[in-house]
């Protein structure tokens, strides 16, 4: 690792105020209000893909705050963005790496804490939170790779969090080992859809073959021990009217489907997100189109909302 990398340990911000009195604000603040966007259906990353590592800082001491933010070191993202990931992660694993994950979904009052801890002249790594950020509708992740072999985090120019040009995703210094690293990571990101953040290596959006992309998500702000989804105030998920199951001969396994069901309980924008060949995944698509559903609910409302069905074959 060249001396240019940061440790474990990122530089401390200077915050501007302490961080127990901007959780307290943050809590008690609302996010921005949307009207006509979908609720994303977070999916968790470990049980997407169990061979995803996490390393959530956020949930430890060892980020910029020098405290936790999050009450749990887990990691959501919404659904399509979460089984990209898995391709990626699965596709890396013939090179002999693996994903790491610091950061996925994060609850829009976390946004708002980062904001107000952060002084002015450094808030280009921090969004805004009148704004929200892809990370508050599920569809970014900030992640490294790691060594398959040891599984330890590889080198790369900077260190996570790093608030310096060695954190650019072109930056042209450190060791050629961990440009490297860098540039695997891009390409297998890019190769899914994922567009990478110039000014952090690490940072990655996901924009997938929607024309729409994450722009139809809602900004949540969820911790994550109300996720799934509880009726106290939030969503209530669609539901499936009856479970769906497929004889086909000499055949077993699963579809994943995702898609948007609206105030009818009808559903638009079915994605496959675990296939099973064109022919049966076509089928399945048509299917779902087909099915009928009740609708997700806020506020005793119906809303349009992500859901996930899971359509079996065999016995």
């Amino acid at each position: 690792m060249s001396e240019e990398t940061q440790s474990e340990r990122p530089p401390l911000l200077i915050t501007v105020r302490p961080i127990a009195e901007l959780r307290e604000e943050a809590l008690k603040a609302k996010p921005p209000e949307e009207h006509g966007l979908v609720r994303p259906w977070l999916s968790e990353l470990t049980k997407v893909d169990g061979t995803i590592h996490l390393d959530i800082r956020y949930a430890a001491a060892n980020n910029a705050l020098g405290e936790p933010v999050y009450e749990q070191a887990r990691a959501y993202l919404q659904v399509s963005t979460a089984f990209a990931l898995k391709r990626v992660n699965q596709k890396l694993h013939a090179k002999g790496y693996g994903l790491l994950v610091y950061d996925a979904y994060r609850p829009w009052y976390v946004t708002k804490i980062f904001w107000e801890a952060t002084p002015g002249d450094l808030r280009q790594f921090a969004a805004d939170p009148e704004k929200g950020s892809l990370h508050n509708r599920g569809c970014a992740v900030d992640l490294t790779l790691y060594d398959l072999a040891t599984g330890a985090a590889v080198a790369m120019p900077s260190g996570y969090e790093d608030m310096t040009p060695r954190a650019d995703s072109n930056y042209p210094g450190g060791t050629a080992e961990e440009r490297e690293h860098r540039a695997i990571l891009r390409e297998a990101m890019e190769g899914e859809g994922f567009v990478q953040m110039p000014n952090e290596w690490w940072h990655f959006d996901y924009k997938g073959g929607d024309s729409k992309g994450w722009q139809k998500y809602e900004i949540m702000n969820l911790p994550f021990h109300e996720i799934p989804n509880k009726a106290d105030g939030y969503a209530i998920p669609p539901r499936l009217l009856r479970k769906t199951n497929a004889k086909k001969k000499h055949l077993e396994g699963a579809i994943v489907l995702s898609g948007v069901v609206d105030v009818n309980g009808r559903a638009s924008d079915v994605r496959v997100e675990q296939s099973m060949g064109q022919e049966l995944d076509e089928a399945a698509i048509a299917a779902m189109k087909q099915m009928r559903f009740v609708p997700g609910k806020q506020d005793g409302k119906a809303v349009q909302a992500e859901t996930v069905i899971e359509i079996k074959f065999g016995r």
